[in-house]
């Protein structure tokens, strides 16, 4: 029976029709939009004077990590060092059976030099091994029990893709950085495939409470994309998932038939049709990797896929089909990136759509490249702004000069490239609001300052980013990312106009109902 949405705004994001006053959507598919007097056949949604709009699609989140966090010592909500131990405190006390105490979503700018110690855990774990992951992804705090249990010691060199943080002696101190984690990350118990069930269930939830009705999963290991297909054959994927399979950042071309054998074991509901290539670090502790030495030293930071496999694979991966989805942060990092596209047949690129996630330091002549490639610009708009991490780690480490390149947003459409919006979460916010807000006032309270105001862009933009433009980055644009008759009908309700609200009060929007494919799946246990 046909269900039809009216006495509200619509904000299709299909530019023939950009606005309506209803819509009719019939066996899960949008059957009509128009403006004035519907003819009304079956139900009705009454939306009362809200807003609707096509579902959101986040174009690089990692729901299996972040999901993790939440079933594990979830650190994600606090911010000092007190609320950290004292939320590993509980946890432990709450879980004595537990061997390892797994978890994370510390900041690193909520410690001195973005440096953790073992110390402060050992005061409330000392006889069980604390493994927890900051809310970056890009280091790891361990107490010393860990530390032990995994040999890890003044004598440990430190690895090619990471650093082990030390005391004057050279002890270690408790923060591992980038691929220095694995030390630890080694010796503790991996998380089963039936884990990872549990983990994107419970971030599919609160994914769609917030409008997402569709992602990008930015890091899909083997185990990963068994838990998205054992999700998906026991009915219980509701989004619509494109995969990125991880490269092995060790290895080189010789990996990709195997990855290429992994796009194929796809389903309804789950396309591991992409390659995430993690290219760099960040540049907060000094790992993104950079054309010129960081600030006061001779350290330009690490490349974790050197520039010359770069150039063998993306055609190789372009050629078969994948797409390629890069983490590129560093200035030399988004250089390589753009060049290694340039390396393959562009024929090939515009087929696959390859993006770049982050673009965070960007040298100017590189901007026009993106749109001149085919280069999608993956952005993450919540970072762009004078928050701690900013002014603390990541501005003092780039410099005046190198600080003004960041985030470039306006210069990049009026580039000609096409934007796409990703959260990273859990990063930072899955909220689209919250990131649109950042996106559009450059600031994030209580931090005054805007950073960059010049290169803020209009609501109306990141609306595009966040539908239209991220399902055509996951290739699903014949199926969702506008309000379009004949697409499936994933949209979201909202209680005011996003176009109308105060761009300082954007955050404050709230989602009311999120459907997919007709069905509202808000609020309903997905797990």
């Amino acid at each position: 029976m046909p269900t039809t949405f009216l006495n509200g705004t619509i904000l299709t994001m299909d530019g023939r029709r950009p606005m309506a006053t209803w819509l009719s959507v019939d066996a899960g598919v949008i059957s009509a939009v128009g403006s004035g007097a519907p003819a009304v056949e079956g139900d009705v949604v009454d939306l009362d004077g809200a807003t609707l709009l096509p579902g959101f699609h986040d174009a690089h989140v990692h729901p299996p990590l972040g999901g993790l966090a939440m079933i594990r010592c979830d650190l994600h909500d606090l911010a000092t060092p007190a609320e950290y131990v004292a939320a590993v405190r509980a946890y432990a006390e709450a879980n004595p059976e537990e061997e390892w105490i797994l978890g994370g979503g510390w900041a690193m700018d909520a410690f001195p030099d973005g440096v953790a110690y073992a110390a402060d855990l050992d005061g409330v774990v000392a006889n069980r091994p604390v493994l927890l992951h900051s809310r970056e992804g890009h280091a790891a705090w361990a107490n010393s029990a860990a530390l032990r249990r995994a040999g890890v010691d003044a004598a440990t060199p430190d690895p090619s893709d990471g650093r082990i943080e030390r005391h004057p002696d050279g002890s270690p101190s408790g923060t591992l950085q980038e691929g220095a984690a694995e030390l630890v990350d080694r010796v503790a118990p991996a998380a089963t495939v039936e884990d990872y069930v549990r983990a994107i269930a419970a971030a599919q939830e609160m994914l769609l409470s917030l409008g997402i009705t569709s992602w990008q999963d930015a890091w899909v290991t083997t185990r990963m994309q068994d838990a998205y297909l054992e999700l998906d054959a026991r009915g219980a994927l509701v989004a619509s998932v494109r995969g990125a399979v991880w490269w092995d950042r060790e290895r080189g071309v010789e990996q990709l038939p195997e990855l290429i054998e992994r796009s194929r074991r796809g389903s309804p509901r789950f396309r591991p049709r992409s390659v995430k290539l993690m290219v760099d670090g960040v540049c907060e502790n000094g790992t993104a990797a950079m054309r010129e030495p960081y600030e006061g030293t001779g350290d330009t930071g690490l490349q974790f896929i050197p520039r010359e496999i770069l150039l063998e694979a993306v055609p190789a991966i372009m050629a078969a089909g994948l797409q390629p989805h890069f983490h590129a942060i560093g200035d030399r990092a988004i250089r390589d990136a753009l060049d290694a596209v340039a390396a393959g047949d562009p024929r090939h690129a515009a087929a696959v759509r390859p993006h770049i996630a982050h673009i965070q330091v960007i040298d100017r002549s590189d901007v026009p490249r993106f749109a001149e490639l085919g280069v999608a610009a993956n952005a993450q708009a919540y970072w762009a702004c004078n928050d701690e991490c900013m002014t603390a780690l990541t501005a003092p480490r780039l410099g005046p000069e190198r600080t003004a390149l960041q985030y470039p947003f306006r210069s990049l459409l009026e580039s000609g490239a096409t934007l796409v919006a990703g959260s990273d979460w859990s990063v930072s916010t899955a909220n689209p609001f919250e990131q649109i807000r950042v996106a559009v006032t450059r600031r994030q309270p209580p931090h005054d300052e805007p950073f960059l105001p010049d290169e803020s862009i209009s609501v109306l933009n990141m609306l595009r980013a966040f539908t239209a433009g991220a399902a055509w980055i996951n290739h699903d644009e014949a199926r969702s990312g506008s309000i379009t008759p004949g697409k499936a009908a994933d949209l979201v309700v909202v209680d005011q106009n996003p176009l109308r609200t105060s761009p300082e009060r954007l955050h404050e929007i709230e989602v009311l109902a999120t459907y997919v494919d007709g069905r509202n799946v808000k609020g309903a246990s997905t797990r």
